[in-house]
């Protein structure tokens, strides 16, 4: 039977149990004319309409609807009223009566009886899985020539990476280029490749994923994604979705923003999103070149080899992957600051905000600043550049360069970092631990340490993991409302009030609810 209405008879009830009943009896009321008067049109914001709820289900029971508005109406009263007298400590019997009727349905359906025009709340995003899909150029999947071929064809071909106007000069150039290049790339790949593992930045990539899915927890699902080879974006991004995870972060493993690197990825993922049916929803971790938490992981990983204000070694080389000038300055909207003059990377600023040479300073400047590092202790220079044949002009100084100059100079141990790369890769185990290490050497240095990347180790997996828990707390909507459409606002809201609502996340506000009471 509907329960009654409270007596108005305040000298037979204390003060704060009068409030409550009286919220009590209200929200009753209200559910009450809802079941006998027209049904108003309800729209459930942020959610897909369901199956109309059975008919008859909301006579002869406290339904968990009602029990759910009884214990914020509840809530409500009690805390208001405790605020005002300061009585903590006590339990209004009526909040009793609430809590075995609550304890008694929660596990039953939300059922008001509205009809189809009542559009239910099946589960909150608190209960949904987040997906983080971890970008990456790519590697070939063997040592073979062919393989090799296959995957420079790939990464060459996008013209976010090499960009060649008209496209026939880019053709033929690129032909030329595939006729022997894949043949050193391969060596290069062999001296590096893990007989077991295969390609270090695939099981480097790998381990990270798994560190970052036991960091975050069940909440979350980690995949990789890379852009050239297997396992693809596509391919993540359809098992995230058929693990029922619709909202995903994308996680371009590159510091720095560059078209040829965060700006393919990013325009991969987004193609391969918009293919889908059901299209995901996306979001995008920021580049991360200054953020506390990888200046932080980064300076222990380079300390702990250079030592205090780099006392270990004479100089350190912040070695970065080498970019086409023209990617630089197109970043600059105005074209009238960025590679216009020789400081222009002096310092941040909104004409070079994105520009990837600005962003590498800065990166250097803060890290030299964290490890204690005096002026004229550390340079900087730009790796792994493809002139094509004079074609392009890539941006300066160059590393391979600054190694002959520094040895020439009198440095005789050198330690070499390479901050725009988080794992390792055929970039820096071959080009800069074996052909870097040949180079100084031959030109009067003694010893080359090259300084890990971060990889998975378990500083990266903190640090990394913090990022994207921050992101998610920004990003993930909050759970959806009912609105009365013709008034557009919520119905039977209480925002900053406990909301109680079906199964495991039902019993789990009953807790928090209770708990409060009896503090």
């Amino acid at each position: 039977m509907p329960m009654e209405a409270a007596p108005h008879v305040s000298g037979h009830l204390p003060p704060m149990r009068l409030a409550a009943q009286t919220q009590i009896s209200a929200a009753h009321s209200r559910l009450r004319v809802a079941e006998t008067s027209r049904p108003r049109p309800l729209l459930l914001q942020g959610v897909s309409p369901v199956p109309a709820p059975s008919q008859g289900s909301f006579q002869g029971r406290v339904p968990a609807a009602l029990a759910g508005a009884v214990a914020v109406a509840a809530t409500v009263a009690v805390r208001q009223r405790r605020r005002g007298s300061g009585v903590r400590g006590w339990r209004p019997a009526s909040l009793r009566l609430v809590r075995q009727a609550l304890e008694e349905s929660y596990e039953e359906p939300l059922d008001l009886g509205l009809g189809s025009e009542l559009v239910v709340k099946v589960g909150g995003y608190e209960t949904r899985k987040t997906g983080v899909l971890l970008l990456n150029i790519g590697t070939p999947a063997s040592t073979q020539v062919k393989d090799v071929r296959d995957y420079l064809d790939r990464f060459l071909s996008d013209d976010r990476v090499i960009e060649i106007s008209p496209p026939l000069l880019k053709w033929v150039i690129l032909q030329v280029l595939l006729i022997a290049r894949p043949k050193s790339s391969a060596e290069n790949y062999k001296k590096v490749w893990d007989p077991v593992r295969g390609s270090p930045l695939l099981y480097h990539s790998q381990d990270l994923a798994a560190g970052l899915q036991k960091e975050l927890g069940d909440q979350f699902e980690v995949r990789i994604g890379m852009q050239y080879s297997d396992p693809t974006v596509d391919t993540s991004l359809k098992s995230l979705a058929s693990s029922g995870v619709d909202n995903v972060v994308l996680v371009p493993m590159f510091p720095h923003y560059a078209s040829g690197t965060t700006g393919s990825c990013l325009a991969g993922a987004y193609r391969t999103a918009a293919e889908l049916y059901c299209t995901p929803f996306l979001s995008v971790l920021p580049p991360f070149y200054g953020h506390p938490d990888y200046v932080s992981a980064m300076r222990e990983s380079i300390g702990n080899v250079i030592g205090p204000r780099g006392k270990n070694m004479d100089h350190v080389l912040f070695s970065f992957h080498g970019l086409p000038e023209e990617q630089c300055s197109r970043t600059d909207t105005t074209g009238s600051y960025c590679n216009k003059s020789g400081d222009c990377c002096a310092q941040l600023r909104k004409e070079n905000r994105n520009c990837y040479r600005a962003q590498c300073f800065e990166t250097s400047r803060l890290l030299a600043y964290e490890l204690g590092l005096e002026d004229g202790k550390w340079s900087i220079g730009f790796q792994s550049r493809l002139t094509l044949r004079g074609a392009i002009q890539w941006i300066k100084p160059y590393t391979d360069e600054a190694f002959v100059e520094l040895a020439k100079s009198g440095v005789r141990r050198l330690a070499v970092v390479a901050p725009s790369f988080t794992a390792d890769c055929v970039e820096t185990m071959e080009e800069l631990s074996i052909t870097g290490r040949e180079q100084f050497e031959e030109a009067g240095g003694e010893e080359l340490v090259v300084i890990p990347c971060l990889n998975a180790s378990d500083i990266w997996v903190r640090g990394l993991g913090k990022l994207l828990k921050e992101h998610v707390a920004q990003w993930v909507p909050a759970a959806p409302v009912a609105v009365d459409v013709r008034k557009d606002e919520p119905i039977l809201s209480e925002p900053e009030e406990p909301t109680i609502t079906n199964g495991a996340t039902q019993k789990r506000g009953l807790e928090e609810v209770f708990s409060w009471f009896s503090r």
